[in-house]
């Protein structure tokens, strides 16, 4: 038995854990406050639930394979011949600016999609109908919002992979 990839796979199974609790909540606050609140929609309203549920679909979705990245990046670290810091701070160092990165870009990701898909729709006041309860536009905005967030997985992953510490390839031009 391999004890290092045992221990190594614990601690990033709890790493996973403690970040996406804290996201899914953080997240959950944020669409509770500029959405339930702004539009005054009640606890018991489906079309909201659905709304929500797709959000935290989406954030959850998108930040899936940020470990592979603090992974690869805590790996290159571990490598180096030269470092001399400590392996653990590194690590917490890019682990947060990931998450950072991450969220900012899946905020962006979330608002941007529901305004032009409500820009699209200007017959339709998207927001104004999941207040009153209409499941179809509710589930036609989530889908929206999880499409759109399939789409840009693999950009936000780029994003992330340019910052990782990779060696220098030497060029031999």
């Amino acid at each position: 038995m391999n004890l290092d990839l045992l221990y190594n796979g614990l601690i990033q199974m709890g790493i996973s854990l403690l970040v996406g609790i804290i996201i899914l909540y953080s997240t959950y606050k944020m669409v509770d406050k500029y959405i339930q609140k702004k539009y005054e929609m009640g606890n018991d309203n489906i079309a909201y639930a659905i709304l929500c549920s797709s959000i935290l679909f989406s954030v959850g979705y998108l930040f899936n394979g940020l470990n592979q990245v603090i992974s690869n990046s805590i790996e290159l670290i571990e490598n180096q011949v030269n470092f001399d810091g400590s392996i653990w701070l590194e690590s917490l160092r890019y682990s947060g600016v990931f998450i950072g990165i991450s969220s900012i870009i899946i905020t962006l990701v979330i608002i941007v999609s529901i305004n032009l898909f409500t820009l699209m729709t200007k017959e339709i006041d998207e927001l104004k109908e999941i207040k009153n309860n209409n499941i179809a536009v509710s589930i036609i905005t989530s889908v929206i919002v999880i499409s759109i967030s399939l789409m840009v997985k693999d950009s936000l992953y780029l994003i992330l992979d340019s910052i990782v510490p990779y060696p220098s390839i030497p060029n031999l031009n």
